[in-house]
């Protein structure tokens, strides 16, 4: 019994990856807008019945693969020092979650990241949706940290100046030449962090922490 429980959990999460790798090729390959459920669940071998329980939609299956980003981000929060600012730990949080990914260590792949930067960055409505689930996540984890509610002050402008950060990193990211390509950059951790801490350095009137 063990046996197929564990055989019916492996064939669950094979089904959603799956299904969300077909969403993040579909939509790179031939747009948000042209792709529906109908050939994502196809792309996945699977039926549209299939793809329903597991997401409601494609954005939900796009914006799982923030949140799961997000979430590492709020993991890696625990072992920055308590006394450092709230801006200057979510960089060091970001910096470090993005570093793993790109080395190929982190929650999830390279080019995971690199298609689904593709997909959002193409679309204004998907952004939205990122800053606010950036907000929600971040948010809690923040007011955790301090001890104070969500609706503090300081956790909302902590949210607020880091979304204006990732914003202006994500303009930074936009002006490469149209021959750059990503997958192909050996200093992309560097690259990605640069942007970052620029931005940082506007937003705040101070250079972010440099990472170790």
């Amino acid at each position: 019994m063990e046996i197929c429980y564990g055989s019916r959990v492996a064939a669950q999460k094979d089904c959603r990856e799956r299904l969300i790798d077909a969403t993040l090729s579909l939509c790179a390959r031939c747009g948000y807008e042209a792709t529906s459920v109908d050939q994502i669940a196809a792309a996945a071998d699977v039926s549209p019945l299939d793809f329903a329980r597991y997401f409601a939609s494609k954005d939900e299956v796009l914006l799982s693969i923030i949140e799961d980003l997000l979430q590492a981000s709020v993991d890696e929060l625990g072992d920055v020092e308590p006394d450092t600012g709230l801006e200057h730990a979510l960089f060091i949080a970001t910096t470090e979650v993005v570093s793993r990914v790109i080395d190929g260590r982190g929650v999830i792949t390279r080019d995971r990241l690199l298609a689904v930067a593709q997909v959002f960055n193409a679309h204004p409505n998907l952004r939205q949706q990122v800053s606010l689930a950036r907000k929600r996540i971040l948010a809690g984890a923040l007011a955790e940290r301090l001890g104070v509610a969500e609706d503090d002050r300081r956790v909302h402008q902590a949210v607020t100046r880091w979304s204006a950060i990732v914003g202006g990193a994500y303009l930074i990211g936009r002006s490469m030449a149209d021959h750059y390509d990503p997958r192909t950059d050996d200093q992309l951790t560097k690259r990605m962090i640069a942007e970052l801490s620029a931005t940082f350095a506007d937003v705040m009137g101070d250079d972010p922490p440099q990472p170790d």
